[in-house]
């Protein structure tokens, strides 16, 4: 029964999400059931007893400016961002799927279709799918004793700037006297699902996953304070490793504390 659940689930999640019909469908991932509650779609790791996926990914910067959390090795924003992978991101999308995840819209403002500007307005959602649609985000790295397992918003620092401070260029290192440093703030992100293309999923074609500065490409992004500005986000240096570090991503649906 759990098998043909999954494989119901998973039939429901390549057609289903991006709410557009699409040419032709995308190429059915490679799945492997594992035991009663583990499964593997490609590179993805998925633990339904948990409800958690993890996958691999490589520490990309430690200083400079970053618009985006995590990224595929082909995306053109490697240049700003903090980790970098090479699992599928339309896997990713899938596999949160299964785990009950849902995808809310609500970061992004609404176009008017007619004459293509902006509305000041922004989709509405129910309470529940906003709940289903906040995930948890831990980075884990090290072995043994040096084992290290943080929530990804510690590993992120924000820039307070002083109004008269010119504002840094890509990869150009913060000095500390010229603004002062706070950790993003704590919190669960929000799923916004992507979207299809032209029978694509547009996160497969950017390869953009995770994104700081919102961006409606990414499968997930942050929903915070200063979530629209592309120049207060820099690597927490004092706790991310060094430059291609091997890490591994954990996503799991967010529990709220009672």
């Amino acid at each position: 029964m759990l098998k043909k659940t999954f494989l119901l689930s998973l039939l429901f999640s390549l057609s289903g999400f991006g709410g557009e019909e699409t040419p032709e469908p995308p190429a059915k991932p490679q799945i492997k059931q594992i035991n009663d509650n583990e499964y593997q779609i490609g590179k993805i790791h998925i633990d339904k007893a948990k409800r958690q996926l993890s996958f691999g990914a490589g520490v990309n910067m430690t200083k400079g400016l970053i618009e985006y959390c995590l990224a595929t090795t082909k995306s053109d924003k490697v240049h700003e961002t903090l980790f970098l992978t090479d699992v599928t991101p339309l896997n990713i999308n899938i596999a949160m799927k299964l785990l009950g995840i849902k995808e809310s819209k609500e970061l992004f403002e609404i176009i008017d279709e007619d004459t293509w500007k902006p509305t000041g307005k922004f989709p509405e959602v129910t309470p529940a799918v906003h709940a289903a649609s906040l995930v948890e985000i831990i980075i884990e790295w090290g072995e043994g004793d040096q084992k290290k397992s943080l929530p990804v918003n510690e590993l992120i620092h924000h820039i307070n700037w002083p109004k008269e401070a010119e504002t840094p260029k890509p990869n150009q290192e913060v000095k500390a006297n010229e603004a002062t440093l706070s950790v993003m703030e704590k919190g669960p992100w929000l799923t916004t699902g992507s979207y299809i293309h032209e029978g694509r999923f547009k996160a497969d074609v950017g390869g953009i996953i995770f994104g700081i500065y919102s961006n409606e490409q990414a499968i997930v992004n942050f929903p915070g304070k200063d979530r629209q500005l592309g120049d207060v986000w820099i690597p927490n240096e004092k706790v991310v490793p060094a430059e291609g570090t091997v890490v591994k991503i954990i996503v799991k649906p967010h529990t709220p504390k009672k």
